[in-house]
């Protein structure tokens, strides 16, 4: 799978955005610091189930190879701000920051309506944490830093096999369910998921395959979650995370 690596010096006129802090906005930042993941999804994008995985690449072959060398290009990105990011990233990506969201919606849409929104959030990402255990423990795919001890991932070393990724099937299925309910987050929910994919193969600690065949995965368990609930973009016209 190819990585798209962009240049970690702009022009001298262009200022550099720093890292996400933590009381900061989410910004995009994949695009002038870090590598980009060619099949990330957008909102537009249809997920998967278990059983559309294809699997990882076979171990050896080419795109197994490729997979490492996108990974060890991402290293030569490494500086200790993005280190720091990338362990926020880790810390919170997979829920808090979800969370985060959905409290600032509660104060929009009151308490009630509010808590019933936070509850389709938090059961979509516990019914999308276990499909993902299943799948990981299917495929056991070795982490890049298991495979490569010469990588030193900055952020705490995960337990789990690598594929799919679990940081970026959650990610991934928040941002589908508050982009079908509230439109006016779509763009900064899939900002930050594509930050917490982005992260995870920054760090080392995931291939390019791990964190798209997650993304897919964690979309298609959204859009589950939202038919069976009937909380779609058609029956939900105010656009509202309701």
């Amino acid at each position: 799978m190819r990585l798209d690596l962009v240049p970690t010096t702009p022009p001298a006129a262009t200022p550099v955005k720093p890292p996400l802090a933590p009381d900061a906005p989410i910004a995009d930042l994949v695009g002038n610091l870090l590598p980009k993941l060619p099949g990330l999804p957008d909102a537009t994008t249809p997920g998967i189930s278990f059983g559309d995985l294809v699997g990882p690449p076979a171990p050896g072959s080419v795109l197994d190879k490729a997979d490492m060398a996108a990974v060890k290009g991402a290293q030569l990105l490494r500086t200790p701000e993005r280190d720091a990011w990338a362990v926020r990233m880790a810390d919170e990506g997979a829920t808090k920051v979800w969370f985060d969201l959905a409290a600032r919606h509660r104060g929009d849409v009151g308490l009630v309506k509010g808590w019933l929104d936070t509850a389709l959030l938090a059961s979509t990402l516990a019914s999308n944490g276990m499909v993902t255990h299943f799948a990981k423990s299917h495929y056991d795919r070795p982490r890049p830093y298991q495979a490569d001890p010469t990588i030193q991932p900055p952020v705490k070393l995960p337990r789990s096999s690598s594929y799919p990724s679990g940081h970026a099937s959650s990610a991934f299925a928040a941002a589908r369910v508050i982009a079908t309910l509230a439109p006016s987050l779509a763009t900064e929910a899939y900002s930050l998921a594509t930050q917490v994919a982005v992260s995870r193969v920054y760090a080392g600690v995931h291939y390019p395959s791990d964190v798209v065949a997650g993304a897919l995965l964690g979309t298609g368990i959204a859009e589950l979650a939202l038919r069976i609930t009937d909380r779609t973009a058609a029956a939900e016209p105010q656009g509202a995370f309701a």
